[in-house]
């Protein structure tokens, strides 16, 4: 397949992977044209025998924490350790994608980062913990503050009520 339909195919999927973690359209726009680009370079290491959007994606995801990096977007990560919890659980709710991805947008950085990473990309605590150089707890600290400010920001939203 060519670049350009390569390009075509996935520019829109990945600009939203890019708008998830970088709060800045011109930092999702630079992470994505950087994470095509390792892409392309990357196309003859590319094993055919695995789908190829996934590793695209994990490609665009480090061309993100690069750019969050490059950036000096501070992810302050606490090391915290909290109960070895993956979840809160949430009231039934009639939230629209747009309103949680709101929600997530104005989270502090490093709350975003790992529930992105967790929830959204589907990865786990240790290849969290890998990325982004904290230990697995830290990663869980993290995600459970995420669900909190989710929660929390339900409830001043009158959206949930405990």
């Amino acid at each position: 397949m060519s670049q350009s339909k390569l390009y075509n195919l996935y520019h829109k999927v990945m600009m939203g992977v890019c708008l998830r973690y970088c709060k800045e359209v011109f930092m999702a726009e630079e992470a994505l044209q950087n994470g095509f680009i390792k892409m392309f370079l990357s196309l003859n290491s590319y094993d055919q025998s695995r789908p190829f959007a996934p590793w695209f994606r994990r490609i665009i995801i480090n061309s993100c924490l690069d750019q969050l990096a490059k950036n000096k977007v501070s992810i302050q990560i606490e090391e915290e350790h909290f109960e070895d919890r993956d979840y809160i659980e949430y009231p039934e709710t009639d939230l629209s994608y747009q309103e949680v991805m709101k929600i997530v947008q104005n989270m502090p950085d490093g709350y975003r980062t790992v529930f992105n990473m967790y929830i959204i990309d589907d990865m786990s605590h240790q290849e969290i913990a890998q990325s982004l150089r904290i230990n697995e707890a830290t990663s869980r600290s993290q995600l459970f503050k995420a669900r909190n400010y989710i929660r929390t920001t339900l409830i001043n939203q009158k959206k949930i009520t405990l």
